[in-house]
């Protein structure tokens, strides 16, 4: 979003150095989800709204919702 400034909308998580980092069990999708997954995040990464970030403790796993087509 060009239009805010990354002061307001980015964030950082306070992580002890004292802990080691676990990783999670990967989640399988089925081939749908997962190229939705895939369309999505390289859409956000093409524009600069989103980007890879290394977390050295915990990151939960991607969950995918539906939209209702309501609105």
């Amino acid at each position: 979003m060009p239009s805010i400034s990354p002061e307001v909308i980015s964030h950082s998580l306070s992580i002890s150095p004292a802990y080691k980092p676990v990783r999670q069990k990967r989640r399988s999708y089925d081939a749908e989800r997962y190229e939705a997954m895939h369309t999505e995040v390289d859409k956000l990464k093409t524009i600069g709204f989103i980007q890879e970030a290394t977390y050295p403790i915990w990151l939960a796993n991607s969950v995918m919702v539906r939209k209702s087509k309501d609105g």
